[in-house]
């Protein structure tokens, strides 16, 4: 009878297969998703121009800036601060995106 015992749960061995092949998955999706850098420094040297001409000239420079299909503007104020969306998560005084 010992041989005919049913097989219950699953080995070390093929486990860890599992998780190998689940993790080289997570790998491609997460590289696939990865922005764009040459989009993302257009918008930062964009933003950085506007606030220069906002210092040099006195006044308020308005930009705009597409991200991911939806457009956004932008000010720059003569003392050089930012008063962008908060969906963009921009440093307000420097105008470099902020990390969470």
């Amino acid at each position: 009878m010992s041989g005919n015992r049913l097989r219950r749960g699953v080995t070390l061995v093929e486990l860890m297969v599992v998780l190998v092949l689940l993790g080289l998955m997570a790998g491609v999706v997460g590289l696939a998703w990865r922005p764009d850098p040459a989009n993302r420094d257009r918008h930062r040297d964009s933003i950085a121009e506007a606030r220069h001409r906002a210092l040099e000239t006195g006044t308020l420079v308005r930009l705009e800036v597409t991200v991911d299909g939806r457009t956004y503007t932008i000010a720059a104020l003569p003392d050089g601060r930012l008063i962008a969306p908060d969906d963009l998560h921009l440093d307000p005084l420097t105008g470099m995106p902020v990390r969470d």
